[in-house]
């Protein structure tokens, strides 16, 4: 059966059906989903009932695993699956609660950042849970040319830890001594403008879970000129919501894409999403 790959009325998005992800995927087929995967940039396969190794196994495709969180929050046997749910068993979460509250890329605070990362969803709430993205390169192109000019040289400060970001707030149980941790790592600078290794497209990297300032400016100029580029990025006209359905496969491009978990479900209202990440590489700009 060949695969048809769907593009949604948005900037950013496609369905692909006709694909099994609990089989091998040939290299025709894994080549075709590829190149969606960098002209879409989100990916949704529906219906899908994969295991553990099959997560994994796909998700290797794209590169090499990131392990992610505690090991109390990975599926057992499988440390680099980590679990995101508000499921609580004998008395404790199985997961990561609020997980991705604000916008972000994944592991932008790092010097080699996140390439992909991928969701498969086991138990979807009734109301709420859905995921937000935002096309980077689309919001970079709909910029001013003025505003273009003023940034293409810039670079953003990027923080692991919340605290001290005035932009967020910890919501997660007992997170705050994680992020007290996490202050411990180094700020790291990346352009606010980066070209995609792959497609050589220009795309905004900046979020506001993670950049805190730009290089070199002092907050009183730095702060309206994040604001202004974070309202852009996130209208409604660079925007794909996803709504999960049960077995839903989702992955996207962290190069080139901003998301968001909604929340919204209450606490009795379990979701249960099992999640890899692949190794990227460092952000660059080439002066396009």
């Amino acid at each position: 059966m060949p695969i048809e790959i769907r593009p949604y009325d948005k900037p950013l998005g496609a369905e692909i059906s006709g694909i099994n992800l609990s089989k091998d995927l040939s290299g025709a087929t894994f080549k075709e989903v590829y190149q969606a995967f960098i002209d879409y940039k989100v990916l949704i396969f529906r219906e899908q009932d994969i295991t553990p190794q099959n997560h994994l196994e796909i998700s290797q495709r794209f590169g090499p695993l990131e392990r992610l969180y505690a090991e109390d929050q990975r599926v057992e046997g499988f440390p680099d699956i980590a679990i995101l749910s508000n499921e609580v068993v004998d008395g404790k979460h199985i997961g990561v609660v609020a997980a991705g509250d604000f916008w972000h890329s994944d592991i932008s605070y790092r010097e080699e950042t996140s390439l992909a990362t991928f969701l498969y969803g086991l138990k979807i709430p009734n109301i709420g849970g859905d995921t937000e993205f935002a096309d980077m390169q689309n919001g970079y192109s709909t910029l001013s040319e003025e505003i273009k000019g003023r940034i293409k040289n810039l670079k953003g400060i990027h923080q692991a830890s919340k605290l001290g970001n005035k932009r967020v707030e910890v919501t997660r149980p007992g997170a705050v001594e994680y992020y007290k941790k996490q202050s411990t790592i180094e700020n790291i600078c990346h352009p606010l403008v980066r070209t995609h290794p792959i497609s050589g497209r220009l795309g905004l990297y900046l979020s506001p879970r993670f950049t805190i300032g730009i290089e070199g400016m002092d907050e009183t100029n730095a702060d309206p000129l994040l604001d202004l580029l974070f309202n852009h990025v996130t209208e409604e006209k660079n925007i794909y919501q996803h709504k999960w359905r049960l077995g839903d496969f989702v992955l996207w491009d962290n190069r080139c894409v901003n998301h968001r978990a909604c929340g919204g479900y209450g606490v009795d209202d379990i979701r249960l999403l099992h999640r890899t990440s692949t190794k990227g590489d460092k952000p660059y700009f080439n002066g396009g």
